[in-house]
């Protein structure tokens, strides 16, 4: 039992009236006794015991119509699994990532999902307050609203390719509802709960929310899916130079069928090919004239379509023009020649170069305006003074300062290029921003929370990347790996402008703009103008991402559905407790979802039963004081009566 409104409660204090009228404001007369009035007085005594029964029972109609009336108005309920309950904020968490766009049947996973969330909407009342948010799109805001505003949001959903993260949406709609003005709060997750999408935290990623989680009976079906497309081995083509394309398909033990490829190249068929699954299949491309490269491979459709198709783009162009000055280490040298034997690179001087790679800074007053530059700091910090005063005359604010200590530490960070990856590193020197000079950057890699890898354009325009360490064994890991040749490819070829090679971009990660783009062209065909941030977010669609300067390509982007996604091994029901937390409330089937959201749930609302009571005990009130006034009238009779035998005696 309970109350909506419980601050009436406190109009109940009106019951002490009718108490105090019964207890204290009686009338008080002085009586007389005479001889000739004591048959009339023992009569009267027998007749003011009924009156005293009387009005014991209409003062307890008259409280009972007050308590009543009281309860009315504080809204009393009784507890149960009625349709009503207090107000509610609620998180509806729609998983339209990119494995609910499996088909079955008739239908997409996404279809059922949006019926399971009006549901949830249809058992609300107009006094809860609404957030949807889309697991597949995370980077959209989400509003509070009603229950019409959170409908149309449900009913506007689409299918995203990018990746649902539903342990941080969890996270992010904890955080909502603990600054929500309301006592009562739930999550209702509704998702096809595919494993991928829980990353292991440790932790209940709700806190202690209640949420309720869809768990449908519906097993998902097996997926045959592309994973991967590697071209030439992740060195893009020069040109005139052939090219492989190197085919992965998603294993699946149950399943030896090879799925049988198309190559797509510049909107032409250059290939046909089996792929076993788990497997991978080469296919060697022509040679390539300059310019930007598309293509795609594409399987048979099945039952989620979007993992059956995987872009690829790449620029191909004349090698770039190389320099080099002082003292860069006996590594990177020979990784620069190396790359000039596969053609990779052409040597030049730093006046003709395209990229300069310096040790020191030197030369960086002669490098063209539309060079790029890769500084790499000595292995003796007592030259850093030199370092950082030819950074300060060239315009870039950053300053090198020597570490008290060393440490061992794996390069980070959520923009790490490929070919640093799992590069340890032993000594680094501190990255500092000057104050003297403001100029955006951004930092490519980290060590142990400390910048390793900066870039950004210096006071006249040109693109600049800083390393943290010298380039020798002493410091870093990376000169004995097989990524110095990667990374100094990399420096050369991608970072330098020659477009990023890479064919494994998912949907929904963030695209760096190049710096000398002022649009970005979506795969629908929209473009936008690209922000100060330089940083395009809300990649929800495979395909092809076009940056531009006005109508001139600048750059194109392939991004692919992430293999996660392809992955349909749901979460299995042990593993909800320990994903969600234990105050997860599984529901199975539409009839079970619909008795556990709204878990404070009450039973009807007892007002107008209490009203009808109300009314009935006034009648009743009214019946008893109309009888009572009949008493009073004889009452007065036989006073007089009295009054007029006693006059004749007298």
């Amino acid at each position: 039992m309970g109350f909506l409104n419980p601050l009436f409660l406190f109009a109940g204090f009106v019951i002490g009236v009718p108490v105090f009228l019964h207890l204290f404001h009686r009338q008080k007369t002085r009586r007389l006794s005479f001889p000739a009035l004591r048959y009339l007085e023992r009569t009267e005594r027998e007749h003011a015991k009924e009156i005293r029964i009387r009005q014991l029972l209409l003062l307890l109609i008259r409280i009972m119509v007050l308590l009543f009336l009281v309860g009315a108005g504080a809204r009393l309920f009784m507890e149960g699994r009625g349709s009503s309950h207090p107000p509610t904020a609620v998180v509806l968490i729609v998983d339209n990532s990119m494995s609910s766009g499996l088909v079955i049947g008739e239908s997409r996973v996404l279809d059922e999902l949006k019926e399971i969330a009006v549901t949830s909407l249809e058992a609300s009342s107009t006094e809860d307050q609404f957030w949807v948010l889309r697991a597949g799109e995370p980077w959209l805001p989400s509003f509070p609203g009603g229950t019409s505003e959170a409908r149309a949001i449900v009913e506007n959903t689409e299918t995203s390719d990018a990746r649902g993260d539903l342990a941080g949406s969890l996270e992010r709609a904890a955080g909502i509802l603990r600054t929500a003005p309301f006592e009562h709060r739930e999550i209702h997750l509704i998702s096809d709960l595919q494993a991928s999408a829980f990353p292991d935290r440790g932790e209940s990623p709700a806190g202690d929310i209640p949420v309720v989680v869809w768990s449908s009976r519906q097993s998902l079906s097996q997926n045959r899916a592309i994973t991967e497309v590697s071209v030439g081995g992740g060195l893009p083509p020069l040109e005139g130079d052939k090219t492989e394309i190197t085919v992965h398909a998603l294993e699946d033990p149950n399943d030896t069928t090879p799925l049988s490829i198309r190559l797509i190249v510049n909107e032409q068929m250059r290939g046909v090919t089996q792929v076993p699954p788990g497997s991978a299949s080469a296919t060697t491309l022509a040679a390539n004239a300059s310019g930007w490269i598309r293509g795609y491979v594409d399987a048979d459709p099945d039952a989620l379509r979007t993992d059956d198709r995987r872009y690829f783009a790449y620029h191909s162009r004349p090698a770039p023009r190389v320099a080099t000055t002082g003292d860069i280490g006996l590594f990177a040298a020979e990784a620069i020649s190396v790359l000039e034997s596969a053609d990779r690179l052409r040597s030049v001087s730093p006046r003709e170069a395209e990229v300069l790679i310096t040790g020191m800074g030197v030369s960086l007053d002669i490098l063209p305006l539309s060079a790029s530059v890769l500084v790499t700091p000595p292995s003796d910090p007592t030259l850093l003074p030199g370092l950082n005063r030819r950074l300060a005359n060239e315009g870039i604010p950053w300053r090198y300062r020597a570490r008290p200590r060393t440490g061992s530490a794996i390069l980070g960070g959520r923009n790490l290029p490929d070919p640093l990856e799992n590069v340890r590193v032993e000594r680094w020197y501190d990255l500092e921003l000057s104050d003297d000079l403001e100029a955006p950057s951004r930092t490519l890699a980290e060590v142990s929370n400390d910048a390793w890898a900066v870039q950004g354009t210096d006071t006249r325009g040109r693109p600049y990347l800083l390393v943290a360490s010298a380039l020798d064994v002493s410091s870093t890991s990376l000169p004995v790996s097989t990524g110095m040749v990667r990374f100094i490819d990399w420096v050369a070829n991608e970072w330098a402008g020659s477009g990023r090679g890479h064919t494994d971009y998912e949907a929904g990660d963030e695209l760096s703009a190049p710096r000398e783009a002022t649009h970005v062209r979506f795969p629908y065909g929209e473009e936008f103008e690209i922000d100060g941030t330089r940083v395009v977010r809300g990649t929800s669609e495979v395909g092809f991402y076009d940056f531009l300067n006005s109508d001139a390509i600048l750059d194109v982007v392939a991004l692919n559905s992430p293999i996660a996604e392809s992955k349909l091994e749901k979460l299995s029901p042990e593993a909800i407790l320990t994903q969600i937390g234990e105050r997860a409330r599984p529901a199975n089937d539409r009839t079970e979802w619909s008795r556990e959201v709204f878990g404070q749930r009450q039973g009807p609302e007892l007002w107008w039963p209490l009203l009808l009571v109300t009314i009935i005990l006034l009648v009743i009130e009214s019946l008893v004081a109309s009888a009572g006034r009949v008493d009073t009238r004889v009452t007065r009779t036989t006073n007089t009566s009295s009054n007029s035998a006693l006059d004749a005696s007298a």
